[in-house]
């Protein structure tokens, strides 16, 4: 069998039927890591033409987006509510209809997680830790993540606030490094099988820069 026809195979038999429990997970209020990670896999690289695309800030839109695909609902209509979290078109112009928790890592933070204790909290847990903290108990980080998890990174020069976002798409041992490590997947730039554990000893300001975790449920 060819790489092409084997490809095709496990797009049908595997990793469709995943994407295919959206609708059913997003009824059941609950979250398929499965279907999460079936979806950043498929569209870490090959962004989704479904969904809005906002070119060279588009990682929370494709975190958001693994989410939805994992079963998470969409909630409100008022776009700038910390209280909401939705994405209503697939025009990135249309902005009213996409809000701010869904594309900017801000204003996810204040919906999933809170800004100083102001926020809507809907992750079942919600942590920040220092870089340098998490590099020094990372076992203890790994064991705590679940594929589908989202991390986010924060700005020592901005307050903290967080820039970039990323989610776990793989769980295991990493040959290279000789240790277990959490493999993530993002937009901006568009990649996957990223690294934690190397992502966060690249990080400058580990003292001072703080990381945002979000345990999804």
């Amino acid at each position: 069998m060819s790489f092409r026809n084997m490809a095709r195979k496990i797009k049908k038999n595997i990793i469709n039927p995943l994407l295919n429990d959206e609708k059913s997970n997003k009824r059941a209020g609950k979250y398929n890591r499965e279907a999460a990670k079936a979806y950043a896999e498929m569209h870490a690289e090959s962004p989704n033409n479904k969904y809005p695309l906002f070119k060279g800030d588009d990682c929370t839109n494709f975190v958001s987006q693994v989410l939805a695909a994992g079963g998470m609902r969409n909630i409100g209509q008022d776009y700038g509510s910390y209280q909401s979290w939705f994405c209503y078109t697939n025009d990135e112009k249309q902005l009213k209809k996409i809000s701010l928790s869904w594309r900017s890592a801000r204003y996810f933070k204040r919906y999933w997680g809170d800004e100083n204790g102001f926020g809507q909290n809907a992750a079942k847990v919600f942590k920040k830790m220092t870089v340098l903290e998490a590099l020094n108990d990372f076992n203890s980080l790994y064991d705590f993540l679940e594929i589908g998890d989202v991390v986010q990174y924060g700005d020592p020069q901005n307050y903290n606030h967080p820039y970039h976002s990323q989610v776990i798409h793989a769980k295991e041992y990493n040959l290279v490094l000789g240790q277990n490590d959490l493999f993530m997947a993002q937009h901006s730039v568009n990649r996957k099988d990223v690294s934690l554990y190397d992502y966060l000893k690249l990080l400058q300001n580990k003292e001072i820069r703080y990381i945002y975790i979000y345990h999804i449920e």
